[in-house]
């Protein structure tokens, strides 16, 4: 788990991700979203599970809190959802399958 919180910071910095509930559904829907990891605490997480299940696109479902999300991105809020738009090289989708 401590390699994969390390992509995802590696990839917030280099890469294009997008945070939030409404900007992670408007990129699933747009079918621009690579991947999608939801915080072990979102209240919507069941919601935007299916949403992306119907577009096909990948969840990765992080054990940490919105909280403790939100510190891995760098942020200064709780981050409770995020959509990967452009890995920036890091290779995020297929570390989270394992």
């Amino acid at each position: 788990m401590v390699e994969v919180e390390k992509v995802l910071k590696t990839t917030v910095k280099k890469g294009k991700v997008k945070f939030g509930l409404k900007q992670t559904k408007q990129a699933i829907k747009d079918k621009t979203a690579k991947l999608v990891v939801i915080a072990d605490n979102c209240h919507y997480k069941e919601e935007i599970k299916k949403f992306a299940d119907s577009k096909k696109t990948p969840v990765y479902h992080s054990k940490s809190s919105s909280v403790d999300l939100g510190y891995t991105c760098g942020k200064s809020f709780a981050v409770s959802s995020f959509v990967v738009i452009d890995d920036g090289g890091t290779n995020i989708i297929e570390l989270t399958k394992k």
